[in-house]
């Protein structure tokens, strides 16, 4: 395997399925088309619903079928979900396209990881995991900032070229990883190369078993996956409870762009510098968490500049920790179930945004927006403080046995 070529080619894959001109702005592109909020919401939902229950099994089909085929089933998934929302006349259509734009996010989500840890592994560079998926999430991260600044342009294209725009984009996508090699580090990966569909429904039992297996023999990993999920929930609640909060401190909605784009630049920055902070992975993990912590508190400072400098910060400290995980639970997947156990990972974040998407706004209807923000982070450090001492605790149980 030539491996700067595998990398380059993942970095220009992170770039095409990252881009999106008419996805950034969906909701404004359907209220303009005279879709009501109640049909707009209803869309997202099904969106949702659609991501929660096809995040795990589409782990599976990478596991099972190979990580560079489902990539190419991502891609091709993305430009028919654009291509169904151009042909659209109804809700009935609408609800498709988001349904196939969810399934193409679940068959990347997870299979990317997979694709580019066993791609390191097969040549001996595991410790280079961090450096590179530091980087594939800030061009993801960079280059959907970029599609939000770009509205003006979506705008003078129209809701239906920028949509088939995106499909281009999605295409291409699919051409670059049809020339992706599939990493092959197991027997069982090596057998599917030629044999992929070869006695699927057993091989599909005997893999939910072993994942199943993975997970309770190792209830570390499942709490880390959880703090995990705790904290991005944490922090993607904040900015988007933070949008409402600078409106209600005078910040006029158009101008809402600036601080949104500080605020993802930031995100892309704390992946790119994740790398570089050199500590054992328990400091480093509560430390991300005890940032996102203290900054989602400063988002409910009366002043806007403090609540925007707290949504940055926030979100750094969410990016650090994103890489700095998933950099560490690669090293405890094993290979055959990667993309599936990573998947899971992911479903930790929509299972706990589910109960905590209603509590917070909840709160914030209540308590007010600021408050809302900043009882977020109370309860946020709280949590971080009894599950690093819970960790510490168990570490040093472990250590005097």
């Amino acid at each position: 395997m030539k491996i700067k070529m595998q990398i380059a080619r993942l970095y220009g894959l992170e770039f095409l399925t990252a881009f999106g001109l008419a996805q950034v702005i969906w909701l404004a592109l359907l209220a303009g088309r005279g879709f009501s909020l109640a049909q707009i919401g209803l869309a997202e939902g099904f969106f949702h619903l659609v991501s929660f229950l096809c995040e795990v099994p589409s782990g599976m089909i990478a596991d099972l079928l190979g990580r560079k085929r489902t990539l190419v089933a991502a891609c091709l998934v993305r430009a028919a979900a654009a291509l169904c929302m151009v042909a659209s006349r109804g809700l009935l259509g609408v609800c498709g396209a988001m349904g196939l734009h969810a399934f193409s996010y679940n068959l990347i989500s997870g299979t990317r990881e997979a694709i580019t840890y066993d791609s390191l592994l097969a040549v001996g560079r595991t410790e280079e995991y961090e450096r590179v998926a530091g980087r594939q999430s800030t061009i993801w991260r960079v280059t959907g900032a970029a599609c939000a600044v770009g509205t003006a342009l979506t705008i003078a294209l129209g809701w239906r070229r920028a949509y088939c725009v995106d499909a281009a984009a999605a295409l291409a996508g699919a051409l670059l990883a049809a020339g992706l090699t599939e990493p092959v580090v197991t027997r069982a990966q090596a057998a599917r190369q030629t044999r992929a569909l070869a006695h699927f429904a057993a091989r599909t039992r005997a893999h939910i078993a072993q994942s199943l297996g993975f997970l309770v023999q190792n209830p570390r990993a499942a709490c880390k996956m959880l703090a995990d999920g705790g904290s991005g929930c944490a922090a993607a609640l904040s900015v988007m409870l933070l949008q409402q909060y600078m409106i209600e401190l005078g910040l006029p909605a158009a101008a809402l762009g600036l601080p949104l784009l500080i605020i993802n630049l930031a995100g892309a920055l704390g992946a790119a510098l994740a790398p570089r902070l050199r500590l054992p992975f328990g400091r480093a993990a509560a430390l991300c968490v005890g940032g996102v912590a203290c900054s989602v508190l400063l988002e409910g400072a009366p002043l806007l500049a403090l609540a925007v400098l707290g949504g940055a910060v926030a979100t750094f400290w969410d990016g650090v920790l994103e890489i700095k995980m998933t950099a560490r639970l690669n090293q405890d997947f094993p290979s055959d179930q990667r993309a599936t156990l990573v998947s899971v990972q992911s479903m930790c974040y929509s299972l706990l945004m589910l109960p905590m998407s209603p509590l917070a706004g909840a709160v914030c209807g209540a308590a007010g927006t600021g408050a809302g923000i900043a009882l977020l982070g109370a309860g946020l450090a709280l949590g971080a403080l009894a599950g690093f001492g819970a960790y510490r605790f168990r570490a040093a149980r472990a250590g005097k046995e």
